[in-house]
């Protein structure tokens, strides 16, 4: 047997719904993550590993991210170590619309997931015609940026030269792209991977896809 299962964006995301449904979470949080996942896997900002992660840790008793601290400049809150594959688009809009341009959100997990959260937000709303910068860590500890357009438009994945976030922590920035990185994939690597996953199919490791079909049975 494989070791990895080739399955249409259709497949994964409801796959993921049900999954998500079985750990307690309402429609809208299933249909978010499904989304998430999904986006994330077809453009290669995410693996099996960091989706098995992220599955693992949601918590449907976790109504939302708290807030801990507001300023004219900055919000912080804690996500009390909810993956990003739900919550955190409410956040955005309230950044957006107070005109505050940085969020931390601390003790959060797998944030690459943030990124088409916000991606899609951009899409469908804008952030006042600002592009957007999310920072996360990789399973590996590696830190990472990734740049959206200000229409949720995928620029690029990169690597900070400076590390200033936490091991447990996104951070989301609106406003112009600092230049002091290095790119690890630029929009046409994000693309070409994105054609491949269209093409061919989303390949996960198939234990996981196994698993995920026993969970969501089992709901």
């Amino acid at each position: 047997m494989s070791d990895t299962t080739l399955v249409s964006a259709e497949q994964l995301t409801s796959l993921i719904q049900r999954v998500v449904a079985s750990r307690g979470f309402n429609v809208d949080d299933q249909n978010t993550a499904g989304h998430r996942a999904t986006f994330a896997m077809q453009h290669g900002l995410a693996n099996s590993d960091l989706l098995e992660t992220s599955l693992a840790g949601l918590d449907a008793s976790i109504r939302a991210p708290k807030l801990l601290v507001e300023s004219k400049d900055s919000l912080i809150y804690d996500a009390f170590g909810q993956p990003a594959l739900v919550h955190i688009e409410a956040i955005f809009k309230h950044a957006v619309d107070k005109g505050i341009n940085e969020i931390r959100i601390h003790k959060t997990a797998c944030g690459a997931f943030a990124v088409p959260a916000i991606a899609r937000y951009l899409e469908q709303h804008g952030a006042n015609g600002q592009s957007v910068c999310i920072y996360f860590n990789n399973l590996e500890g590696g830190m990472r940026r990734f740049d959206l357009t200000s229409q949720g438009h995928l620029r690029g994945l990169l690597q900070p030269r400076e590390r200033d976030l936490a091991w447990n922590e996104v951070r989301i920035t609106i406003g112009p792209a600092p230049a002091d990185c290095k790119t690890v994939a630029g929009t046409s690597d994000i693309e070409a991977y994105r054609t491949r996953s269209d093409t061919n199919g989303i390949g996960v490791r198939t234990t996981l896809w196994n698993r995920m079909q026993e969970l969501a049975a089992s709901h």
